[in-house]
């Protein structure tokens, strides 16, 4: 009889209570001699047969088996990890069926299972991903091309790649070409479980960098995914108190079912707590739930850090939007936060667009500073008359609207404030906006750059027109185009109103 044992990753006392036992009974143990560790033949018997499988080949494994047969003995093929996965088995159990020897598998702890304890992660992360990918870079050997990193990546779940710890920079290139930001947070995880287990983490774009810096090039795996930072997530329905189950009644009011609670759209303002409303903070506070976009929500964990917290990446705003609707019909109070004003390019104007879908849920608004106010007062007084405010970004408006607008606003005189004015994939938006604007007004009209308003990094800049349309911008500025009236005084962006004072 073959028994086909799955040793674990790497620590001795991982290996199963039957994998043991099996073990100590053989008398003829093959064992991955370049993955498993041999101290485990610690538990073969002192007489039994031990075969390093390292320096053979499948026929040879095969014989060594089939004369074992012969024999009479049974035999322990011991493969590393679970036998599944990478192990091929499968040629050995053909190999066997036609010689007529039976077998059985014995699984074991799979070193992608010692990667998440020696991260202390759970791969499945409600909200962030549910589903794992275990694959591998072609390399020597071929994968199916349907199954290439590339398109893999394309899902944005969690992946967990083996026998690819020598060519981290096509693996992270890949990664990205498919899908994956660069600043996707990811981890190296050499020898799980092994007693020189050693854990890396950094992000996919400094993947390279950070294998070679460390020395890492075999015997790792690489795990990619936003539940590597294991922030972020949503609260598990299964001990959720106001969730049912087969075991559990959730608690419900006295009416026999939960009352809805209130979904609050709050405006957070640039980000920092010193710029947040007193009623933003206090609504955030009495809530049981914080919702938005991953980048906002981290904002604020650490003022409220036993809140639950529900997020969702860019892109995913009705989802978002949805999932706390959800957590008011639980009967859970939840903020919808929002950058800036919920009301301006933020959550306020969806929420309402859906509520009627979630009968008794009621929704508040909450009013935040808002990027063009906050960046005005880091400029100086760039808003004091009539202003337009548009934003470049053509994701949920068509391009040929948003220049019709920029004109629009140009011809008319209007202090223009731009928005989202350049991201990766609008690297020119910006500058053919300056160049419609420069139709209507001259090249030194005073123009101003507000950037990481209200956070580390806050910067301003006042120049002309036409040196604005050479500068460079991302969406993390927000640009301010005087009208005719529009003056530098000192450092600052002045809008007169018209006031007349003494010495005008």
């Amino acid at each position: 009889m073959i028994h086909i044992v799955g040793a674990g990753p790497g620590a001795v006392d991982l290996i199963t209570v039957r994998g043991q036992r099996l073990l100590s009974e053989a008398d003829v143990v093959i064992y991955a001699g370049s993955l498993v560790s041999r101290e485990l033949l610690d538990w073969a018997r002192q007489d039994a047969r031990i075969y390093d499988s390292a320096t053979m080949d499948l026929e040879q494994v095969l014989e060594v088996m089939e004369q074992a047969e012969r024999d009479g003995l049974t035999t322990v093929r011991l493969h590393t990890g679970d036998p599944c996965l990478y192990g091929a088995i499968r040629e050995q159990m053909d190999g066997l069926d036609a010689r007529g020897i039976g077998y059985d598998i014995c699984p074991g702890v799979s070193s992608f299972c010692g990667a998440a304890a020696a991260l202390g992660m759970e791969y499945t992360l409600p909200g962030i991903s549910q589903s794992v990918v275990i694959t591998r870079m072609a390399g020597r050997t071929p994968v199916p091309d349907r199954e290439s990193i590339g398109k893999f990546a394309a899902h944005g779940s969690t992946m967990v790649i083996f026998l690819s710890a020598g060519m981290t920079g096509e693996l992270s290139e890949e990664l990205m070409k498919g899908g994956y930001p660069g600043d996707t947070p990811a981890a190296i995880v050499y020898k799980a479980t092994w007693p020189d287990e050693k854990v890396v983490r950094c992000t996919l774009a400094a993947l390279k960098e950070t294998a070679d810096r460390e020395g890492i090039h075999k015997t790792a795996l690489i795990v990619v995914g936003n539940t590597v930072s294991q922030t972020g997530y949503e609260r598990s329905k299964l001990y959720d108190p106001a969730f049912t189950t087969g075991f559990r009644v959730g608690r419900e009011d006295a009416r026999g079912k939960h009352k809805p609670g209130t979904l609050y759209v709050v405006g957070m303002g640039p980000g920092e707590k010193k710029q947040m409303t007193g009623q933003a903070l206090e609504v955030m506070e009495q809530c049981q739930v914080i919702a938005g976009y991953t980048v906002y929500v981290d904002l604020v964990r650490g003022l409220f850090p036993h809140k639950e917290f529900l997020t969702t990446a860019m892109t995913r705003e009705e989802e978002r939007c949805r999932k706390a609707f959800d957590c008011c019909m639980e009967g859970k109070n939840t903020a919808m936060i929002c950058s800036g004003d919920a009301g301006v390019y933020g959550m306020a104007g969806l929420i309402l667009e859906l509520a009627e879908q979630y009968p008794g849920v009621s929704v508040r608004t909450v009013p935040g500073i808002t990027a063009a106010c906050a960046g005005a007062a880091v400029l100086g007084a760039p808003l004091m008359h009539d202003f337009a405010v548009i934003s470049l970004s053509d994701r949920l408006t068509p391009l040929e609207v948003i220049w019709n607008r920029v004109e629009a606003a140009a011809q008319a005189d209007f202090v223009i404030c731009l928005y989202n004015p350049a991201s990766r994939g609008r690297p020119d938006y910006f500058r053919q906006a300056c160049s419609r604007i420069l139709k209507y007004r001259p090249g030194h009209t005073v123009c101003g750059l507000a950037v990481n308003i209200g956070r580390e990094g806050e910067g301003m800049e006042v120049l002309a027109l036409e040196d604005l349309k050479e500068r460079r911008v991302d969406m993390f500025t927000t640009v301010y185009i005087g009208n005719s009236h529009t003056r530098q005084i000192g450092p600052y962006m002045v809008t007169p109103r018209g006031y007349r004072y003494e010495g005008n």
